[in-house]
């Protein structure tokens, strides 16, 4: 029954059509090599068709303030207390002139919840890049960080989404959903927004005319029952909102010392991304985080389901601090060069997914 099942999803996932939630958990009932593979050329066959041979990538920057924190989550090897040796502070100014001398066509700003970097700060930031680079894309602050301006700053999270894109806020980053889980939430992240309220806050941005991502970190405890979860709230709140632009699977990244000594293995990282797109058949794009995956495996995500490898980046803190060993960021040649090895063509897109004419 489960094999027929399994059998039946990857048949309509491959045309694209939409899957039940029991074949959805069927594609995860069990990971074996023989339906590892099945998994992705089900997945390939999908974007196939949706994308055809082309992998697209953007030329950005990823600006992350400060890494000084005080959510105090289990997992994580970026956020510093005030004094920890690998505390930073970055300053405006020092930030705007990088903006200016590598000319990305996108940046993406997330940082740590601190009175470092209030929340006037960064909206002081977001309006200055806005003047100074009025072409370029700002992707910033997650639904965590929205909450949490709201409530430092006295104010609604509609008023901070409405002050930040009056500011130039183009789209909002899929950072701080972790899995959803309050099994996990409660162990790992009590502290801050909770799975409900990150789907709240996406949605109502979406209402806004906002453009989101939508992430998912997995490998650090969960269970492949609550990954598919995931997905299915993911794929439920897209069809009320459908403000989702893309999905980016995160395997965890465990760093020295933490609760888990191993993160997923490239396997397990491309059956999550076959799956990702198999069952999301309403999220358009599906991402090959490469600074998490590693280059190899997320050029290899290409040929199971994901039709993007994210960005240059420029220099990535938060997975870096977390005990990531990729490239800190990469040329647009190398990008270009590492999509043409997995087979496709690579196609630079601005943040919005406008593609640069001339530019493949």
């Amino acid at each position: 029954m489960s094999h027929s099942l399994f059998t039946q999803a990857l048949e309509k996932g491959a045309r694209c059509q939409r899957l039940t939630r029991e074949e959805a958990f069927a594609l995860a009932d069990a990971i074996t090599p023989d339906r590892l593979h099945q998994l992705g050329t089900a997945a390939l066959a999908n974007r196939r068709q949706r994308f055809g041979e082309q992998a697209t990538y953007v030329f950005n920057i990823q600006i992350n303030p400060t890494n000084i924190c005080g959510s105090g989550c289990t997992f994580c090897n970026y956020a510093a207390s005030k004094n920890a040796p690998h505390a930073y502070v970055l300053e405006e100014a020092d930030i705007l002139e990088k903006v200016a001398r590598l000319g990305p066509t996108e940046a993406h700003i997330v940082g740590g919840l601190n009175q470092i970097w209030p929340y006037a700060r960064n909206l002081e930031l977001v309006r200055s890049l806005r003047q100074r680079f009025p072409g370029l894309h700002i992707k910033c602050y997650t639904a965590v960080e929205i909450e949490y301006f709201a409530k430092t700053g006295g104010l609604s999270d509609s008023d901070v989404l409405d002050q930040l894109k009056a500011a130039g806020m183009d789209a909002m980053p899929g950072g701080g959903a972790e899995i959803f889980s309050e099994r996990l939430y409660r162990q790992h992240w009590k502290n801050k927004t909770s799975p409900k309220d990150w789907v709240r806050i996406h949605q109502m941005a979406h209402g806004k005319g906002i453009p989101t991502n939508a992430t998912m970190l997995f490998g650090f405890g969960d269970t492949w029952v609550e990954r598919i979860q995931h997905l299915l709230i993911l794929r439920e709140a897209q069809e009320q909102s459908r403000g989702f632009a893309y999905f980016i699977p995160l395997p965890f990244q465990p760093g020295a010392g933490n609760f888990i000594e191993k993160g997923p293995t490239p396997l397990e990282t491309l059956a999550v991304l076959a799956i990702s797109r198999l069952v999301l058949d309403n999220i358009p794009h599906l991402k090959s985080y490469w600074p998490m995956t590693g280059l190899a495996t997320g050029a290899a995500g290409l040929s199971w389901g994901a039709d993007d490898m994210d960005g240059t980046i420029s220099e990535e803190r938060i997975a870096h601090l977390a005990g990531a060993a990729t490239p800190v960021g990469l040329a647009r040649e190398k990008m270009e060069e590492t999509i043409r090895t997995a087979g496709f063509t690579p196609m630079e897109r601005d943040g919005a997914f406008s593609f640069q004419v001339g530019v493949a």
